[in-house]
């Protein structure tokens, strides 16, 4: 069985052959070696905004210009975003494509009490949304990207890989 979480370098790799020309990401603790792997190859610009909401309109502006942007949000931080991705992807059909740290997952299925509310969350606001999601735990699982990123395409909508685990080196 391959190690849980997925490598940053290799996951960094993924994004650039597909193509993203910004990444906009706030930094956590699951995603924090993803970010210094961005950060510290420097091929890919990283934006950070201030809040999350404010990733979801920038990633919005990015596409309107041309752009492929990828949006690195933790669930948390997409609960705040809601509205902004209504009204920024869901409603005027944007392709914001997104990978989202899912917090509380890696406990929750260790059966760490207390369940974190945002683990509980996540997936049925995804689904409420109608975003479609896949999960990417695992270097197996990069290929996720693709459908992700081709069905955010092919939608015109936003779609997501949610990730359990913090990533590896």
């Amino acid at each position: 069985m391959s190690e849980r979480g997925a490598s940053a370098a290799k996951t960094l790799a993924h994004i650039q052959a597909l193509g993203f020309t910004h990444i906009l990401m706030i930094p956590d603790s699951e995603s924090r070696l993803l970010y210094e792997a961005i950060r510290g190859d420097g091929k890919t610009p990283l934006l950070t905004p201030c809040r999350e909401g404010e990733s979801m309109a920038i990633a919005a502006g990015l596409w309107i210009g041309g752009k492929k942007p990828l949006i690195v949000i933790q669930c948390t931080g997409l609960m705040e975003a809601g509205d902004a991705l209504r009204g920024c992807g869901l409603g005027p059909k944007v392709p914001l494509r997104m990978m989202v740290g899912w917090r509380g997952y890696a406990g929750a299925i260790a059966s760490k009490k207390p369940i974190d509310s945002a683990y509980t969350y996540t997936e049925p606001l995804l689904s409420a949304w109608g975003v479609p999601h896949w999960h990417l735990m695992r270097d197996e699982d990069l290929s996720l990207l693709d459908t992700m990123d081709r069905t955010a395409g092919e939608t015109s909508l936003p779609a997501a890989v949610v990730t359990g685990f913090t990533f590896r080196p």
